[in-house]
């Protein structure tokens, strides 16, 4: 059964189950027990299946000599996305300012802990290589790096070379393979993952949130990146020949639901490479590096989330609009500490709230962080949604810059997940 059936379908029957079932004892044991279990089987073969994706993308890619291209392109997307994003929240802000109501009803404290940046520096070169596959399970950096170096060594210049290559490129396809049988059962992990969060997070929780701009603003910002901001863009880099931006969106959107109410973009990233490569036609060695390249440094979403809500909070605070060198301010700084914010998983949006708020004042963040629980539930899943969205559009402009032909992505439906 298509993965765009089942995906909504899991949703619904989690939503319902949730909805009736909440408050008997028995069941929320069960979800609770299961939660974690389908979040680690979801990033359970992630890594070696992105270290055989990237090992076969680099060498194939020196093959054919696309390797800057690919690289260059992906790092370009990530940049400019998470500007122009960063942007239109102050720009969607401008046209109805609002401030945020401040309120102890979430109650408790934020006290997250985020990567500590002085370690960077490891996760490129450690004593030993082999170390490389076990120094992280947050980031796909080191292994990345790993792939990097043995996949310029593996480029098939030479005969003795090319039998290496080839067991690499058919790895490569059973690690596709992979990707989409795990996607495929996917389902079944969303429908435990989004039964959780609806437990979670209830209708009720949803209507304390009092302020209605800011859900019109947030709801304008969705609707706005889909449907103009992220085609608009790929649009224009690939010189609109790059095909229907919105089947981009039709053809991931299970990626997107599973990356959402998991709260991981790790947790994603299996189906978004299984997804951009059955159905979008994206290339092999394009997405096996754009993929998991744009896990490490594109959250452009969440940094278009972050732009809007706390220009609403500095509102609040001064007692009126700020200044436009303020929120450009903010804006400027979203974007900037998005590229990093994949370090501290689960946590990215409050990386970049933190940023920002030590940035303006350090007692600001406390005066904000009730009403920050609140909204961070609803917050999260919109950002990291859309932090898919922007990868998946990703992939596919790396993708269609390494086409040699006008027929990238033409898929037939029956092939389609």
């Amino acid at each position: 059964m298509k993965t765009r059936i089942t995906y909504p379908i899991a949703l619904v029957l989690g939503f319902v189950s949730s909805l009736l079932l909440r408050n008997w004892a028995p069941y929320r044991v069960v979800i609770t027990t299961l939660s974690p279990i389908v979040k680690s089987l979801g990033v359970f073969i992630l890594f070696p299946l992105v270290f055989v994706l990237a090992l076969s993308a680099i060498a194939s890619l020196r093959r054919h000599k696309d390797t800057f291209l690919v690289f260059a392109s992906t790092i370009l997307w990530a940049l400019l996305s998470a500007l122009i994003l960063s942007f239109a929240g102050m720009g969607i802000f401008l046209i109805k300012p609002f401030g945020i109501t401040l309120t102890t009803v979430g109650g408790g404290t934020l006290s997250p802990s985020f990567f500590n940046f002085a370690n960077l520096g490891r996760y490129f070169i450690s004593d030993n290589a082999f170390h490389q596959f076990t120094l992280s399970s947050a980031t796909l950096l080191p292994i990345l790096v790993v792939a990097f170096f043995i996949g310029i060594a593996l480029r098939p210049d030479k005969e003795a070379i090319r039998p290496a290559y080839v067991v690499v490129n058919s790895f490569g396809e059973v690690m596709i393979r992979l990707a989409r049988i795990m996607t495929v059962w996917g389902a079944l992990f969303l429908l435990v993952i989004s039964a959780e969060w609806f437990m979670n997070y209830t209708i009720a929780d949803f209507l304390q949130i009092n302020d209605f701009w800011l859900l019109i603003g947030l709801a304008i910002a969705v609707v706005a990146t889909l449907v103009v901001l992220l085609p608009l863009l790929y649009g224009i880099l690939t010189g609109f020949r790059g095909g229907n931006p919105y089947r981009i969106i039709n053809g991931v959107f299970p990626a997107i639901f599973a990356t959402g109410f998991s709260g991981s973009v790790l947790y994603g990233t299996t189906p978004l490479i299984a997804l951009t490569q059955q159905n979008l036609g994206s290339r092999k060695r394009a997405l096996g590096i754009s993929v998991p390249l744009l896990t490490i440094i594109s959250r452009a979403g969440s940094a278009l989330i972050a732009t809007l809500v706390s220009i609403g909070f500095i509102t609040t605070l001064q007692g009126a609009v700020p200044s436009l060198q303020v929120m450009m301010t903010v804006a400027l700084f979203s974007a900037l500490f998005s590229l990093g914010a994949s370090f501290s998983p689960g946590a990215e949006l409050l990386f970049i709230f933190f940023m920002l708020f030590r940035a303006i004042s350090a007692p600001a963040l406390s005066v904000i962080e009730g009403q920050l629980l609140l909204l961070l539930p609803l917050l999260q899943i919109l950002g990291l949604s859309l932090d898919a969205v922007v990868i998946a559009f990703g992939a596919a402009f790396s993708s269609r810059l390494t086409a040699r032909d006008d027929a990238i992505g033409v898929i037939p439906p029956a092939q389609k997940m």
